[in-house]
């Protein structure tokens, strides 16, 4: 893919803000079992725990405009999902039953009992699976802008991705560089109705989806959802954690109608939905999103016990 991509996409999409000059998302790894994984520790003592995961195609950037305030009131933990961002993984490990392991697992690592829980886009299925494996690990849950129900109501090229094996075998031959671009694009200006990411985080996400691997292991992980949104959808029911459940009204990818579809299967949930949002809620939203979070964890959460 041509570097002009990337610089056009710096010069016309990017936040006329300076980068900080400290960077609080610049990359480290630790070892977790077979994954080197990509992550942020702002420990805070006697406070929450707040685990904040990252959506497709982005990375945990998708949280540097919001992170200071978090961390400001919660004990934070950001990583990227293994075969997303710039954790690796192997295209066998892609499905939300498998990567929801590692939720506990980091959380086991540094000795984190409970915590709140974050799962944006394919975070959404990971999340939910994680929930219903592990209750007692977490005090709430906030999903937003993935699927958690079959069939979900998407954009017709994301359908077809789940449904068809020959659409995703074209993704990752003939078609690659073309959704590539596609992705990038997403992950820079066209998943947001108004926000606009910073120079760091344009220059990751051409990293992370121009890399091959990252790549197999997102298409692979769509095909993952035949089986595993339906057993997903069945077990929501039966799921007690507090749920607050954020969209974003104009998300053209992953309709708002999964909101409402999740809200009518978990009994403990509340949604909240950003008028001029589009599928990145979290960023579109902004001080919105990140006060309808802060006053989730400090206490709204718990009129859903």
């Amino acid at each position: 893919m041509s570097q002009s991509l990337l610089n056009k996409a710096l010069e016309e999409f990017s936040s006329n803000t300076l980068d900080p000059q400290v960077d609080h998302f610049a990359p480290q790894f630790m070892k977790l079992g077979k994954y080197d994984v990509r992550y942020l520790r702002k420990e805070k003592a006697n406070a929450p725990t707040l685990i904040l995961l990252n959506g497709l195609p982005q990375s945990i950037r998708m949280w540097e405009t919001s992170v200071d305030a978090f961390a400001e009131k919660f004990d934070l933990l950001a990583f990227d999902i293994p075969g997303f961002g710039l954790s690796k993984a192997d295209e066998s490990d892609m499905s939300p039953k498998n990567l929801s392991k590692v939720i506990v697992d980091m959380m086991d690592h540094f000795g984190i009992k409970t915590a709140h829980l974050v799962g944006p886009d394919v975070g959404v299925p990971i999340s939910l699976s994680a929930v219903i494996h592990n209750p007692e690990r977490f005090e709430s849950l906030n999903i937003f802008d993935g699927p958690g129900t079959y069939p979900p109501k998407l954009a017709p090229i994301l359908t077809a991705v789940i449904k068809f094996g020959f659409v995703r075998w074209l993704a990752k031959g003939l078609n690659k560089k073309a959704i590539m671009k596609t992705n990038f694009l997403t992950a820079v200006n066209e998943g947001y109705h108004h926000y606009k990411p910073s120079k760091r985080a344009i220059k990751e996400y051409y990293e992370l989806t121009h890399n091959e691997q990252s790549h197999k292991c997102s298409v692979s992980f769509f095909g993952t959802y035949k089986q595993e949104l339906p057993w997903i959808e069945q077990q929501l029911k039966s799921i007690q954690i507090p749920t607050l459940i954020t969209w974003g009204k104009e998300d053209p990818f992953v309709l708002v109608d999964n909101a409402h579809m999740m809200s009518a299967l978990i009994p403990k949930n509340k949604v909240v939905v950003f008028d001029k949002a589009s599928h990145f809620s979290a960023e579109d939203a902004g001080k919105k999103y990140v006060d309808t979070l802060i006053e989730w964890i400090e206490g709204g959460y718990k009129e859903f016990q």
